[in-house]
């Protein structure tokens, strides 16, 4: 995709600076501010915030062209990672303001994001660790791939993508070169996600093992085997103490306490006898007394009624019992004066006489059966007291006969329990070491299992890496490029037969035989560096499939190459290598260099010339202090 500046401006001042597509030379002293440009392009690509002092907090604008389409960028140089980006797209209504690279309410993307979606970049996930599949993900973000497009001052005579060791920092460059040269497929990506959801249970149930067979070593049951015969045997000895402790009441059961316990239940057989005779016989003593009650009332009554009779057979009633006037004759023999009517027929005072003496003859036999019942009641209470004290003293003989047997064989019955609840805490401990060997062989197999499903995952992802034979061929024009490119540099070669190439596992590029940190001279390590990121665009010029942003960004090309330890001739070699790359492309690659001199070829456009007096970043004037005095 083709990724080109059209210009930048530092906004509040009257600084702008123009590139052109093919090479761009900014060039200046060594306090001019070309570095503090390069700050400015790369925070212009969505690349992190890291100027000078005198650019914190000023906000920069540029013009950038992502294949046909153009954008203006506006974007504060802070560090502040939800700072606002704005954008508008030229010729367009389309405008955007997003944060720069965290995500906040109300934003569904960041500049970031947005930049990899205009050039079309995959937004993937990687591991962190460049030889652990299993480690965190990180995303590729837009500066990833911007260390195939940009060489820092700083890094350009020391290192490659910021360092010469593939296992420390900028770990990601693996990984975008897979995404760039179609190393990096779904497929292998499905694969890595299952591959470190394999490895992370392959470490839980590995460390879970080690830690179970370090408990089980420092134990006594280191050995299972043992454990299996200790079981065993504990589990005798313990239904052994259970059989004896059951068989106790047995034993308790002694002769004298025998006779006793009978004694005290033939004693209380004969107190429930007595009191039930005691029951009976107060019942029935209730019984006479309401028949002697009844007997009293009958007497009672007919005496009542003799008197009645009596009376009523002397009375007549001749005058009115109320107001004493003489009663009218009135009625006949068989009536009554007062009520005139027939009075009722009723025994004669004769029958009822009889009656009561009947009645008075009851009464006397009644209470002389009351009088025998409460005789044999008294009797029977005696016999209850007897018999409940007879009950009190065999109990009492039982009790200290049964606590003597007792503390004679306490001792016995506690040493006993002790043994069982010794043997059972024993047992327990061994069911729980079993339980342990039981997990550790769970574990055991669950490891095996997931260590043979990692080795396939392994394999498949290796097939995946290298069964495509169109990478094959980029990889190839990438090395032919390299070594292409360092012959048109002219660059000092190690070997009769030169020979270099990009390494197929570390991704750095080797020399002769020589990888990057062996080189052993600046201005040979700026030449490979420049030919290396040359070469990248190079093939990704030829290939319509590569991602790779078609810029190029170098800061300090002529470092150590155009003075001391390399001559000027190979600098040369070196402008009219990127200068005839640009060319070829017919304006698809743009080149942005800086250099301490002007560029030694013709034909390069220079954006700039700065000076120690002009500044990339204006300084504030000086006040005269003639002007202060006045």
């Amino acid at each position: 995709m083709r990724l080109q500046i059209e210009n930048l401006t530092l906004v509040g001042t009257n600084r702008t600076l123009d590139f052109v597509p093919g090479l761009n030379a900014i060039t200046g002293g060594m306090s001019g501010g070309k570095t503090a440009v390069i700050s400015c392009l790369r925070a212009l690509l969505g690349g992190k915030v890291d100027v000078v002092p005198e650019l914190e907090g000023r906000t920069i604008a540029g013009t950038v062209r992502i294949g046909e389409r153009r954008f203006r960028i506006v974007r504060r140089l802070v560090t502040t990672q939800t700072a606002k980006v704005e954008i508008a797209e030229l010729g367009s209504s389309n405008a955007w303001r997003l944060p720069v690279s965290q995500l906040e309410a109300g934003y569904d993307q960041t500049y970031r994001d947005w930049l990899l979606d205009q050039l079309e970049l995959p937004r993937v996930r990687v591991p962190k660790a460049p030889t652990k599949e299993s480690s965190d993900l990180t995303p590729v973000s837009i500066s990833d791939y911007l260390m195939y497009c940009l060489l820092r001052q700083q890094e350009i005579d020391a290192s490659v993508f910021g360092t010469p060791d593939n296992y420390s920092k900028n770990i990601k460059r693996k990984y975008v070169f897979e995404i760039l040269y179609g190393l990096y497929s779904p497929e292998a990506a499905e694969l890595r996600e299952k591959l470190r959801e394999v490895t992370a249970q392959l470490s839980a149930f590995t460390a879970d093992a080690s830690t179970l067979e370090r408990i089980l070593a420092e134990t006594p049951f280191a050995s299972r085997a043992q454990l299996e015969v200790q079981h065993s045997d504990t589990d005798r000895q313990l239904q052994q103490a259970r059989r004896s402790r059951q068989s106790i009441p047995d034993r308790l059961a002694d002769p004298v306490t025998v006779a006793l316990r009978q004694q005290v239940v033939q004693a209380e057989a004969e107190l429930a006898e007595v009191d039930t005779a005691v029951m009976a016989e107060t019942a029935a003593r209730a019984s006479l007394s309401s028949l002697r009650d009844q007997l009293v009332a009958q007497s009672r009554r007919l005496t009542r009624a003799l008197i009645a009779e009596r009376l009523l057979n002397d009375f007549e009633f001749h005058n009115c019992p109320r107001c004493g006037a003489d009663v009218p004759e009135r009625g006949d023999d068989d009536t009554c004066r007062l009520c005139l009517q027939t009075p009722p027929l009723s025994p004669s005072p004769s029958t009822l006489a009889a009656e009561q003496d009947r009645i008075i003859e009851q009464v006397a036999e009644t209470d002389s059966l009351i009088e025998r019942s409460s005789q044999r009641l008294d009797q029977l209470h005696a016999a209850r007291t007897q018999a409940a004290q007879a009950r009190t003293s065999i109990a009492d003989r039982l009790e200290q006969a049964a606590s003597s047997y007792i503390t004679d064989h306490a001792e016995a019955i506690r040493r006993q329990a002790a043994d069982e609840a010794r043997l059972e805490e024993h047992l327990a401990r061994i069911d729980d070491s079993l339980k342990l060997y039981l997990r550790l062989e769970d574990q055991t197999e669950r490891v095996a299992r997931l260590e043979r499903e990692r080795d396939e995952l392994t394999s498949r992802m290796e097939r995946t890496h290298h069964s495509d034979i169109g990478v094959a061929a980029r990889l190839n024009h990438l090395d032919t490029a390299f070594e292409n490119t360092l012959r048109s540099f002219d660059a000092p070669r190690f070997d009769a037969q030169a020979s270099s190439y990009i390494d197929r596992k570390t991704y750095l590029p080797i020399v002769d035989g020589r990888p990057f940190n062996k080189l052993q001279s600046q201005g040979v390590s700026v030449l490979v560096n420049v030919a290396h990121v040359l070469a990248h665009q190079l093939t990704a010029l030829g290939d319509p499939d590569s991602v790779l942003p078609n810029i190029l960004i170098i800061d300090g090309v002529g470092s150590n190459v155009g003075h001391e330890g390399i001559d000027l001739t190979r600098l040369r070699n070196v402008y009219r290598t990127l200068q005839q790359a640009a060319a070829d492309h017919d304006g698809n690659l743009q080149i942005i260099v800086t250099d301490n001199d002007r560029p030694p070829i013709p034909g390069v456009h220079t954006v700039v010339e700065l000076s120690d007096t002009d500044r990339f970043v204006p300084q504030p004037e000086e006040e005269d202090p003639l002007t202060d005095e006045g």
